[in-house]
């Protein structure tokens, strides 16, 4: 039987990047597909977002070589301070906050602007000799038989693998093809997303403060700057969207207060509708998903990105099983939906369970999670438990993202 690699991959993103390069780095050939051009997200006017990168996820991509490639583009996050409060009363004294002392002097994780990490990716994906990146291309169909995958391109091309991985996004066409369903929960909230410089050092400290209509994030950045995560009812957000900058940086300063003097913005400012999807399996014959193909959460606890990073490893390391022992490499896809599927329904079960109770201002629950907060501040082993929790360090750690 001829194939035409190993595997291919239908997306581009940041996942399907890393998929592509885990899965090179355990042995595999690999085909890659996206839509867009290589270069189009790689301008800072097409998407303001950064991500939070968990220390596990980072790991990994010290495994991969991308870590060397991003010097002096990332923010380690040393502190993470978690408060309630509302913008009539203020922030709440009882608090919760972790240090880098409590992760045993490592950073908790790291910040990067999406469209760095991008880049780095990219270059090491067209620099691999066991990755081949088609784009852009569009997929027209693909059709799975007991001994391979085939997929037609819009172009006319076809190529054909042993496995398909569906790395295309929350409206992925390979779910939809293979009749995957989707369980989908609307918030009815909106998340502001940009990136601002202030006058004073941030130290590296990450903030969450929770308010009634939703959690408003600042992640620092290199250079004095600060992501924001805006999250809020949707028709407030729309509202501030359409607020010109001088009014929108007030907004923005009600709730940091002035911890960091003056405020500037840096970036455009993006909104993105929140919704909790999660599909009902991750495979079929001979198809995987990963990443926002198979579930998307809340930002709230900035794991989004991270739970697609370890669905690209356990993927690595099921491929790398196969090889080992001289499989199909369909026969494994089993093993990584076991493997993926709990994990990431009980993180996005939690990430929901936060969301609605600190997304309210209803006096009993505010006054119980307050308590709750400055609890777990004074009892260490919670504490120790959350930071691992945020490091992704918990559980049955795929090899890529064990030191």
């Amino acid at each position: 039987m001829s194939l035409d690699a190993d595997i291919i991959i239908i997306g581009g993103g940041l996942v399907g990047l890393t998929t592509a390069l885990a899965c090179a780095h355990k042995g595999a050939s690999v085909i890659i597909f996206d839509a867009e051009a290589p270069n189009t997200h790689l301008n800072k006017d097409f998407d303001g977002r950064a991500s939070a990168i968990a220390a596990s996820s980072f790991q990994m991509y010290r495994h991969l070589g991308i870590a060397d490639r991003l010097d002096g583009q990332t923010q380690p996050i040393t502190d993470i301070m978690i408060a309630d409060g509302d913008l009539q009363s203020g922030i709440s004294p009882l608090t919760l906050h972790f240090d880098s002392e409590d992760a045993g002097d490592a950073p908790m994780g790291y910040m990067v602007e999406n469209r760095h990490l991008r880049l780095a990716l990219l270059n090491a994906t067209m620099e691999s000799e066991h990755i081949k990146l088609i784009a852009p291309a569009r997929i027209q169909g693909f059709d799975q038989s007991t001994t391979k995958v085939d997929i037609s391109l819009a172009d006319g091309r076809s190529l054909s693998a042993s496995i398909l991985i569906a790395a295309d996004g929350r409206n992925s066409y390979c779910r939809r093809h293979a009749g995957i369903g989707v369980e989908t929960l609307n918030y009815n909230q909106k998340a502001i997303v940009t990136t601002i410089a202030h006058e004073y050092p941030h130290d590296g400290v990450a903030h969450e403060l929770f308010l009634p209509s939703g959690p408003f994030a600042i992640l620092p950045l290199p250079r004095n700057r600060s992501s924001i995560v805006w999250s809020d009812k949707s028709r407030a957000v729309d509202a501030a969207m359409a607020l010109e900058d001088e009014a929108f940086l007030s907004e923005l300063s009600r709730r940091f207060g002035d911890m960091y003097g003056e405020l500037s913005l840096c970036a455009p400012k993006w909104a993105y509708p929140l919704s909790m999807q999660m599909a009902d399996r991750y495979v079929d014959n001979r198809l995987a998903l990963i990443g926002d193909a198979a579930h998307a959460i809340h930002p709230i606890a900035g794991q989004g990105l991270n739970m697609g990073l370890r669905d690209a490893a356990a993927l690595a390391d099921v491929v790398m099983n196969a090889f080992d022992t001289g499989q199909d490499l369909s026969n494994c896809l089993s093993e990584y939906e076991l493997w993926r599927n709990a994990d990431n329904r009980i993180l996005a079960g939690a990430t929901d369970i936060f969301n609605r109770l600190f997304s309210n201002s209803i006096a009993p629950i505010k006054h119980a999670r307050r308590l709750g907060l400055g609890i777990i501040d004074k009892v260490r082993p919670a504490q120790s438990f959350f930071i691992k929790e945020a490091a992704g360090q918990l559980g049955d750690l795929p090899t890529l993202l064990r030191p």
